[in-house]
């Protein structure tokens, strides 16, 4: 177990500086942007490996939330943290106590979910660690899954005042019981695409 605290780091990515009502005024992408500290940044659109696990994983959050009652998960939506910035975390989940942060009316959420889950892509992994991170502490958010979108490591990070705390670190040969969900189970191996054939081009979104 380490605390982590997160720090905010530079990306290299389109800025435009606009406010918040602005920032809400735009047209569904593409181009797609997170909203943090006065400006809108363009963020890449993930590969096919990213969203098979993002949809396959989705759905069993959906499936063990919802047989219980326990609330709400939904993604890449924009969420608002009590901060104002802005982004669209891969998946949410929101406890039954917590759902009046979903603005039905505007069709997005606003203040802390309880867990954010982001699948880390090469090009987006460092502002996932920091930017977001960073962010996601400052605003108190209960629980944070970092998802290695090649390997499927499963790291489980808890807030703290002092930073966030990983509470586990599960590779993908090992059933995941997260903290948050005592009673599920996640086979990270089974959620994985069927492989395709290698090419000579192997970026990632």
């Amino acid at each position: 177990m380490r605390v982590v605290r997160a720090m905010s780091v530079q990306v290299q990515s389109r800025r435009i500086p606009m406010s918040r009502e602005q920032f809400l005024q735009l047209p569904e992408g593409p181009p797609f942007y997170d909203y943090v500290n006065g400006e809108a940044i363009e963020v890449n659109r993930p590969s096919v490996r990213h969203q098979y696990l993002l949809i396959r994983l989705a759905s069993q959050l959906i499936e063990h939330v919802e047989s219980r009652q326990l609330g709400l998960v939904a993604g890449d939506c924009n969420l608002e943290l009590p901060n104002g910035n802005i982004y669209a975390p891969d998946i949410f989940y929101l406890s039954r106590q917590n759902l009046s942060a979903y603005d039905a009316a505007r069709g997005y959420v606003r203040g802390a979910p309880d867990l954010v889950v982001e699948i880390l892509s090469p090009s987006t992994a460092e502002y996932d660690r920091t930017q977001k991170m960073s962010d996601y502490a400052a605003c108190g958010v209960p629980w944070v899954w970092l998802i290695d979108q090649e390997t499927l490591l499963v790291e489980e990070y808890q807030w703290t005042p002092e930073g966030y705390l990983r509470r586990q670190a599960v590779d993908a040969r090992t059933p995941f019981r997260p903290l948050l969900f005592p009673d599920l189970t996640l086979e990270m191996a089974q959620l994985a695409p069927p492989a395709g054939e290698p090419s000579e081009d192997n970026s990632n979104g």
